[in-house]
């Protein structure tokens, strides 16, 4: 009686994963047929969804600090194209394989066109719109590109700290320890943070 109960267990449990299987297969074989550029068609309403978003995508940004300081001040027009992208930037990375590479391409655009639109060389947002842009292509696999961004952002902000934690982390990623070090050590100048000193050790493990 015992092995016959215990039988019957193993079959309920087989059923219940089959059945969770499938669940999941169905799923995401129900989502792989929403083409992206419908499903962040559908999610564009970035103005329904500002709590979800950096504080420039608030209402009436123009008129709040920082944004509203001298070196902001003109360039806050462009700010609606960034912040649709970055609504539905989430939604890309729900895809895989050459979708998910073209969903995010497509959202570069929020960054470019701000960037392109700028008048202020001194903008206080080009350093985050260019580091932004740079983890986009990162992510796309486009690392020379992104390192590109990264070094502009330090060019209008030599101490913005989150473009220096990138580069570094994209020069240990190509194995380029020297430039991934010189960036290291600039960092470490700024603020010997203790993102800085992990990435240290990690750079440390991997030149011996």
């Amino acid at each position: 009686m015992k092995l016959s109960n215990t039988g019957h267990t193993y079959k309920l449990i087989a059923l219940i994963i089959l059945i969770s299987v499938s669940n999941i297969s169905s799923i995401r074989m129900a989502h792989a047929q929403v083409p992206w550029r419908e499903a962040v068609r559908a999610d564009l309403e970035w103005k329904q969804n500002r709590e979800k978003l950096p504080p420039f995508c608030a209402e009436n940004v123009k008129q709040r600090a920082p944004f509203n300081g001298p070196n902001y001040r003109g360039d806050m027009t462009w700010h609606n194209h960034l912040c649709s992208a970055l609504i539905s930037i989430p939604i890309c990375r729900t895809y895989y394989g050459k979708d998910r590479i073209e969903c995010l391409n497509s959202r570069t655009e929020g960054y470019t066109y701000w960037i392109s639109h700028a008048k202020n060389p001194n903008f206080g947002m080009l350093p985050y719109l260019h580091t932004g842009l740079g983890e986009l292509y990162f992510e796309m696999g486009n690392k020379a590109e992104a390192i590109k961004e990264y070094q502009l952002a330090l060019n209008k902000n030599p101490k913005y700290l989150k473009a220096y934690k990138n580069i570094i982390d994209a020069f240990i990623d190509l194995k380029q320890y020297d430039n991934a070090q010189y960036y290291l050590d600039k960092a470490m100048a700024i603020k010997p943070h203790k993102a800085f000193k992990k990435r240290q050790k990690k750079l440390n493990t991997l030149k011996n």
